[in-house]
């Protein structure tokens, strides 16, 4: 399942990506961040715990790289996949965190 915010954040990408290259790039990678969030249900595991989270003792979360450059966040509860994020990893992860967690409390 995905949250609100990555349902958003793919968006995003999706917008920047039209409008920097192609909405035919935008669509391939829409895709390929699909097929990648769909493979999950079978191999939730394979991701790697979140390296900016480990060193804080936070192993909850783990990602799967999409190249070139993005990176899904999710973590598992059970037997369901709950995926929290989709960032471009050439960002800093604390920052986009900071930006989300402000747009999350404004009104």
């Amino acid at each position: 399942m995905r949250s609100e915010a990555a349902d958003e954040d793919m968006l995003a990408i999706a917008d920047e990506l039209a409008a920097s290259i192609s909405i035919e790039a935008a669509l391939v990678l829409d895709e390929r961040l699909d097929a990648a969030i769909e493979s999950l249900d079978e191999m939730s595991n394979r991701g790697r715990v979140v390296p900016e989270l480990r060193v804080r003792g936070i192993t909850r979360y783990r990602e799967l790289i999409v190249s070139p450059y993005y990176r899904i966040m999710y973590r598992v509860e059970e037997r369901e996949v709950w995926v929290i994020a989709v960032l471009d990893h050439r960002r800093d992860l604390d920052t986009l965190l900071q930006e989300r967690a402000r747009r999350d409390q404004a009104p």
